[in-house]
């Protein structure tokens, strides 16, 4: 096994770096979205790689530096008794077109 790709940075500097590429379903790069850090904070807790504090492991994830459009995403994985992971991502977001569209 490689190095734990979640290191304890102490907050200061986001925890991950990701891009996201959905071509199959028109997306060239997703500049900022949760169906890539939700899966970022889940991975870790599922197989034992990141420390659950209060039953909870929480990081700040940075994605878009690489297209121009960078933005940043809260995620918080909590732990059930059970094992069940439950995954929330927040952030603050701005309307960067608007269209309408007449058929």
């Amino acid at each position: 096994m490689g190095a734990v790709p979640y290191p304890d940075d102490g907050g200061a500097e986001p925890l991950t770096w990701s891009r996201m590429f959905a071509p199959a379903i028109g997306i060239a790069e997703d500049p900022v979205t949760g169906n890539g850090h939700g899966p970022l904070g889940a991975y870790p807790v599922r197989h034992g790689l990141a420390p659950l504090t209060d039953g909870g492991f929480a990081f700040t994830g940075r994605q878009g530096v690489a297209m121009g459009r960078p933005g940043e995403v809260e995620v918080l994985v909590r732990a059930g008794a059970d094992g069940a992971l439950t995954v929330s991502v927040t952030g603050d977001a701005v309307t960067a077109f608007r269209a309408e569209l007449h058929l």
